[in-house]
């Protein structure tokens, strides 16, 4: 299985949805990491019900034509990237619906066990595949951040390979995959909210709404033990 190794830039959104669509096409399944680093821990990250707790704060901004205008101002300087050619709905619920405690949560799991991200969540899909690491910027993310796990677009064959038949969700059968082509990486956890208790046991911290202190320290336990 070969991997990606992509080089973060600054890309409008459009030219991130004709890279998705070009290999959803061609039935050309997509494998991204941002490093050749050989790491040893890594995190698998869910983001809905993880560091984003399903509110709704960004419908409070998102129409104010003046305010949306500063945020664009203030981000590209404090970040050096033009949000404009992002989905806006993304971009707020960035700035607004990121839940601080939990993002906090989460940079204390990684501190304390040197371990970076793997995305795992759906937001690497579509418009966001190559935009994502300057969303992750705006929360100082993006250092921790390793790669995607797979996006396969037959994911019924894969599903259907023997030693998947057991496995529920599809989310789990990426990581496992993702394990196997990164033998490198020896302790692992998986964050989400969807119950994958049963597909990965022993490397599995179930989150609702959101990434706490408790599910951050067993987290820790796993990584560390």
């Amino acid at each position: 299985m070969k991997y990606e190794i992509v080089k973060p830039r600054p890309m409008p959104q459009d030219e991130s949805l004709q890279y998705f669509f070009k290999r959803e096409r061609s039935k050309d399944d997509i494998f991204i990491d941002f490093s050749d680093e050989k790491i040893e821990k890594a995190l698998f990250l869910d983001i809905d019900g993880v560091i984003q707790a399903f509110t709704e704060n960004r419908f409070e901004y998102i129409r104010d034509e003046i305010g949306m205008e500063k945020l664009f101002v203030d981000l590209e300087k404090e970040f050096n990237c033009d949000y404009r050619t992002f989905d806006l709905y993304d971009l707020t619920a960035v700035v607004y619906d990121w839940d601080k405690e939990a993002v906090q949560e989460l940079k204390r799991v990684l501190d304390t066990t040197g371990a970076k991200f793997v995305v795992s969540s759906d937001w690497r899909y579509d418009s966001k595949l190559l935009i994502l690491p300057f969303l992750f910027r705006i929360h100082d993310l993006e250092k921790y951040l390793y790669g995607y796990t797979p996006i396969f677009f037959d994911i019924q064959t894969i599903q259907s390979k023997p030693e998947n038949e057991k496995i529920y969700w599809h989310r789990s059968i990426e990581i496992l995959e993702y394990i196997k082509a990164h033998p490198h990486i020896k302790k692992w956890v998986a964050v989400d909210d969807l119950d994958m208790s049963r597909d990965i046991p022993d490397n599995f911290v179930g989150t609702y709404p959101k990434l706490t202190s408790e599910k951050a320290d067993k987290c820790i336990e796993i990584l560390m033990n």
